[in-house]
């Protein structure tokens, strides 16, 4: 008697193996590279030029600082989208739900904490050196209508805009590492990239340099983990017997 084997043909039109969970990402190029150490370093550069201070009185911090204060800030408004980007890159070919939650969660990341800057940051510069200018008024009303802004609760520290900003680029950090570390990275780079997301988003000096030097050592780690590695092998697929 002839016995004859079947083999199951998976659909024409499946678009993802089943139990795959990450996509495994080819080698960085030059530029991107260069793109994702070099983002972050010129950030945290700038970032050592943010002028210090409690935050409990901005106008008197402020008052012989506006300028460099404006810089960093408006600087900061390039560098925000620019980091989400960089962690977009740092994604690329990578996929599965952790690697969707990061890319999502990068939105919230840049419509809010812009909006935080750009009020917090420009908009506190903006008033400093407007209430500088009247003479009329006493310093301590200048400071209590500078302090005032400051501390509503759409512009704070810790207020609605700087809270879903960071929550944002957190969640999008840590589930970066996640999806990262299925795609074979080793263990410290999900580490290095949630520490990165925490202090990045805290971030005047010492915090967001040292976060942006977490998220450059991250990439490092991730590129050293790909030198070594052949071909990678279909996610979901048998292996030959």
């Amino acid at each position: 008697m002839t016995a004859f084997a079947t083999q199951t043909v998976p659909p024409a039109n499946s678009d993802e193996p089943p139990g795959r969970v990450a996509g495994p990402p080819r080698a960085f190029t030059s530029p991107e590279l260069a793109f994702l150490i070099g983002v972050p370093l010129l950030w945290g550069i700038l970032l050592l030029f943010h002028p210090g201070g409690e935050g409990t009185e901005i106008y008197l911090d402020l008052q012989d600082n506006v300028t460099r204060w404006m810089v960093v800030h408006v600087g900061m408004l390039l560098f925000i989208p620019l980091i989400a980007v960089a962690l977009y890159v740092l994604l690329r070919g990578v996929e599965g739900t952790a690697a969707r939650v990061s890319r999502i969660a990068l939105v919230p990341f840049v419509v809010f904490y812009s909006a935080f800057e750009t009020l917090q940051g420009i908009g506190n510069g903006v008033l400093v050196n407007a209430v500088k200018g009247l003479p009329q008024v006493d310093q301590a009303t200048r400071a209590d209508l500078v302090q005032d802004f400051a501390e509503h609760a759409l512009v704070r520290d810790l207020g609605v805009f700087s809270s879903i900003g960071s929550l944002g680029f957190i969640t999008a950090a840590i589930a970066a590492g996640v999806a990262l570390r299925r795609a074979g990275a080793p263990l410290t780079v999900p580490v290095l990239l949630a520490l990165s997301g925490f202090l990045i988003t805290a971030h005047p000096p010492p915090f967001g340099p040292a976060g942006l030097a977490l998220f450059v050592a991250a990439v490092l780690l991730f590129k050293g983990s790909q030198s070594g590695d052949g071909p990678p092998a279909s996610l979901g697929q048998p292996s030959a017997a």
